[in-house]
């Protein structure tokens, strides 16, 4: 038996899935989506109880069509072992909850995916099995990368250090024999606005040049606007006698913006959130000016330290191809992150969940020809 509820965003219990934040709701609320919270109550394997909080975004496409979005979620460590029909099941109680509008539900599965390449209709009948209306599609695109590396941050510095590739390693150090300067700020910081737009630049200059999607500045100072806003409206926490009580709840996300520069040139930045004890790669930029002082290679050493430092355990590079293929576009991406020695990992990707067939059907066609 499966019960949702709708709560007040402010009673949005707080976890370490960036994606399924109060933050990222209201995050998403100023760019034009709307946030839906929920509570999930069901039965686990061994017949407890389970209240598991959700986070759903609606969205509209060009204006016309209107889907719901469920991003890193339901989490496969928590829901029962039956993921696909408890999946079905879901879908089937939120639709009583969304607005008839709504013509599918998106989830953007955090689920291992042991043969990432597989064919789309092998994987829906795998997906299917055991349902009851046999209704879940695979997603033409998958919204966040299926494939990613995950640092292990549990790790002594050296040992992190011996985990990489040769040349990573060399890369890292020749950042340092450099001259490399390395900056850290935070949404608080005096400087953050002027050295966003700074590394924005750069931001935009490196998408035009590898021909990928970039967002508008103003996205970037939103995130940052909103963070110092959730900064300063966080409330010291006291214990008593210094103590921290076990069930201490996560704090909210925090943003960081990292820049690399030499003689006061900007050469890459990266934009690093951390939520509880995951920190993920959001956003990077690199010029061209000066490759061979490597500052890629020692900016992701300086966030791996400060992440570490912050409590993190794991640091996702978010997004890699799923192979070394040397013939693709991606083969340099693929190279870079590996080179840092996590775990590659693949996820199920994008699924959809139907709720107007005809309409759904003509979505799935349009969405397919744009990627093309």
């Amino acid at each position: 038996m499966l019960l949702i509820s709708s709560i007040q965003a402010d009673f949005f219990p707080k976890s370490d899935n960036l994606f399924q934040s109060h933050f990222w709701g209201c995050f998403k609320e100023r760019l034009g989506q709307k946030a839906l919270y929920f509570r999930v109550v069901f039965n686990d394997d061994d017949g407890k109880e389970v209240a598991y909080p959700l986070l759903v975004l609606l969205r509209k496409i060009r204006g016309q069509y209107i889907y719901a979005y469920v991003q890193r979620a339901p989490n496969e460590n928590v829901i029962p072992c039956n993921k696909t029909c408890f999946l079905e099941e879901l879908s089937l109680s939120l639709k009583e909850h969304l607005p008839s509008s709504i013509i599918f539900i998106r989830y953007d599965l955090q689920w291992i995916n042991n043969d990432p390449f597989a064919r789309t209709e092998m994987l829906e009948i795998m997906m299917n099995y055991g349902t009851k209306f046999h209704n879940l599609k695979k997603a033409h695109p998958n919204h966040l990368p299926a494939s990613t590396c995950i640092l292990n941050l549990r790790q002594i510095p050296q040992q992190m250090l011996n985990n990489m590739r040769q040349q990573t390693r060399n890369s890292i150090r020749r950042s340092y024999k450099e001259g490399v300067e390395f900056s850290i700020y935070d949404a608080q910081s005096p400087e953050i606005f002027k050295r966003l737009r700074e590394s924005y630049d750069i931001y935009k200059e490196t998408a035009e040049r590898k021909h990928f999607y970039y967002e508008n500045y103003s996205y970037f100072e939103t995130l940052f606007r909103l963070n110092k806003d959730f900064m300063d409206k966080k409330k010291p926490v006291f214990f008593e006698k210094g103590l921290v009580p076990l069930d201490a709840q996560v704090p909210p996300p925090k943003f960081y913006l990292f820049i690399a520069q030499k003689d006061r040139i900007l050469l890459s930045g990266l934009i690093l959130a951390i939520c509880g004890s995951n920190a993920y790669y959001m956003y990077a930029a690199s010029s061209m000016d000066m490759k061979h002082c490597m500052p890629n290679y020692g900016l992701q050493w300086e966030v791996m330290r400060f992440a570490r430092s912050q409590g993190c355990t794991k640091y996702d590079l978010m997004g890699i191809p799923p192979s070394k293929d040397s013939d693709s576009p991606m083969a340099s991406l693929y190279i870079f992150k590996t080179g840092f020695g996590g775990n590659i990992t693949h996820f199920a990707g994008s699924w959809d969940f139907p709720l107007k067939k005809e309409e759904y059907e003509a979505f799935s066609i349009n969405e397919s020809l744009m990627l093309k």
